[in-house]
């Protein structure tokens, strides 16, 4: 039998971000992990990942939405967070985003198998997650079967961190969980400021 303590937030936001990267430092240490996979739209959770992961041994990959999303031909992943991540020893992805483009897609499409995926694991608070590995994966960044701790948020910063065993895009359903290191109770007041922003865009 494994003991390991799981910690809680009762609602998810940027708040929690130092404390999560602390847990992941703390459990990569402890589960020999070499890699961290970052969710990160503007590269600011990825930088300070990056330092606090500096001189440990383990390689930060820190990911951000496709160029396109949501202006085309732009991206919202800022020059001089890419500059201090590569100077860092980090790697920097912007890969297509491949669950995200599901839902995207569905009013003009309908639901797909892949967009009901996606929604379950919305529903599951890991959709960002899973996503960032597969994207990591498909880059080249993982190997198959890897196992990683993947640092999500509510939409900014840093809230959820798991242990999963990597897998790119095409086999995304042999993508595994392991082991919770922290989660938010709830995302609602993030999901409701969120939307309250799209919609006065």
């Amino acid at each position: 039998m494994i003991r390991r303590e799981i910690v809680y937030f009762e609602e998810g936001g940027p708040e929690h971000t130092d404390e999560t990267v602390n847990l992941a430092f703390r459990a990569a240490r402890e589960l020999g992990i070499g890699k961290v996979v970052v969710a990160s739209t503007t590269g600011e959770s990825g930088v300070r990942t990056a330092e606090r992961f500096r001189g440990a041994g383990v390689k930060v990959i820190v990911v951000g939405h496709q160029f396109g999303f949501p202006v085309p031909g732009e991206s919202r992943f800022k020059p001089e967070n890419a500059e201090r991540l590569r100077a860092l020893g980090a790697e920097v992805c912007l890969g297509t985003d491949v669950l995200t483009n599901s839902i995207r897609r569905r009013k003009s499409l309908g639901p797909s198998p892949l967009s009901i995926l996606t929604q379950a694991l919305v529903m599951m608070k890991i959709k960002v997650n899973i996503e960032i590995v597969a994207k990591a994966a498909d880059a080249g960044l993982l190997t198959p079967g890897e196992r990683v701790i993947s640092l999500a948020g509510s939409h900014r910063g840093l809230d959820m961190a798991i242990v999963v065993e990597a897998q790119d895009s095409a086999n995304i359903l042999d993508i595994r969980v392991d082991e919770i290191i922290t989660m938010p109770l709830s995302r609602r007041k993030a999901d409701e400021e969120y939307m309250r922003k799209r919609q006065s865009r």
